[in-house]
């Protein structure tokens, strides 16, 4: 047994010990790298990640490179690359003399460390090529198949090892991924139940029927579960205050799409204050079905959002006012209603919020903090 086929053996021995322990990408390439300088004793060895969206390779990892060079070079994927050309041919190319060289552009990182001799071979996938480990060197080298199949078959192991840790990684995302979601639903169904159980006790039976009771809190019920139907188009994250109006106010149109206007700039609200606007819209347009402009045939309502702040976009000012309804009078005492319009929609979007009685119409205005 020759000295250097007891090399390549050890190498494969060693880098299939590491592999197996090794929980880093580039650990593992850099380690790939050194053993093949070892085993053909030379001094230059990378490791190319192919970028086919960018059509290059990355000099990902390697030995012997001056500074700068790992994580930065980058080389051509084309035919008139070697390296390009082994992804393109699925086979090893090899160049024993890159100064005589017509099949390729050599790069110029190549020819300014000395590079005469060379391998290419191809790091293989599950679904393509991650891409080629090059020996080059620094000698005129006759590179034989032995050593030609030996390095294809490092390249091989060298594959299965970067799958593994690939799906590894893969496989601790996903896991970080779902105790995210799982604390914001638990987050999320903590804030829902709150808020009913806030509904449910302020919703008064004074002065009612069981049956208006009842259409009551299915109304509020109903307008919180639209808004959270919207949190979770949207990804779970934020609401779009201009849809939440057209969701909230479209049944009290009817057949009059005069009746309500709504305009005003798209912005994003966070999950919870979406909710809240979607309460106090509800409570606005139910509120104006039974008693202001949306009562009567004339009646309309106009909902205007502006965003406050400059660049900053610091506040959203939505203004809800109503025209061509009954004259409007103040309660005599503050219901559920006029404390959530006023106090819990001040409180929970960080803002303020006033209703003003005039008599030509209400008019009722939230500032919404969006920081």
């Amino acid at each position: 047994m020759s000295s250097d086929l007891k090399a390549q053996r050890k190498a494969l021995a060693d880098f299939g010990l590491f592999a197996f322990r090794c929980r880093d990408l580039d650990t593992l390439l850099t380690r790939a790298a050194e053993l093949i300088s070892d085993a053909f004793q030379v001094d230059l060895v990378k490791v190319l990640e192919h970028r086919p969206e960018r059509g290059d390779f990355l000099l990902r990892a390697g030995v012997n490179w001056e500074p700068g060079v790992v994580g930065h070079v980058t080389l051509a994927d084309h035919e008139k690359s070697p390296a390009g050309f082994a992804l393109l041919t699925n086979e090893p190319v090899v160049s024993r003399d890159i100064g005589a060289e017509d099949r390729f552009e050599i790069s110029d990182v190549l020819v300014r460390h000395g590079v005469k001799s060379m391998i290419n071979v191809i790091i293989v996938g599950e679904e393509k090529p991650f891409g080629v480990l090059e020996v080059d060197a620094r000698e005129h080298c006759d590179f034989d198949d032995d050593e030609i199949s030996f390095l294809q078959n490092y390249s091989n192991l060298l594959a299965s090892a970067v799958e593994r840790i690939r799906s590894h990684k893969e496989l601790e995302r996903h896991a970080r991924e779902q105790s995210v979601i799982a604390r914001e639903l638990e987050h999320r169904v903590k804030n829902i139940l709150g808020l009913v159980q806030a509904l449910t006790s302020q919703t008064s039976l004074e002065g009612r029927t069981a049956q208006q009771f009842r259409d009551s809190l299915i109304g509020r019920f109903q307008a919180l579960a639209k808004a959270e139907s919207l949190v979770f188009q949207d990804q779970g994250e934020t609401a779009d205050p201009r849809q939440t109006a057209f969701d909230i106010l479209g049944p009290y149109r009817g057949d009059r799409a005069e009746a309500i206007t709504i305009s005003g700039p798209s912005v994003r609200l966070s999950a919870r204050k979406g909710r809240m606007l979607g309460l106090a819209l509800h409570e606005l347009a139910t509120n104006s079905a039974k008693y202001g402009a949306l009562s009567v045939a004339e009646g309309r309502v106009q909902v205007e959002f502006h965003v406050d702040g400059g660049e900053q976009l610091s506040r959203l000012e939505v203004r809800w006012q109503e025209f061509d309804g009954p004259s409007v009078t103040p309660p005599k005492r503050m219901g559920f209603g006029t404390r959530l319009l006023e106090k819990v929609a001040s409180a929970e979007m960080e803002g303020a919020a006033e209703l003003e009685y005039r008599s030509e119409g209400l008019i009722y205005r939230l500032s919404i903090s969006l920081e």
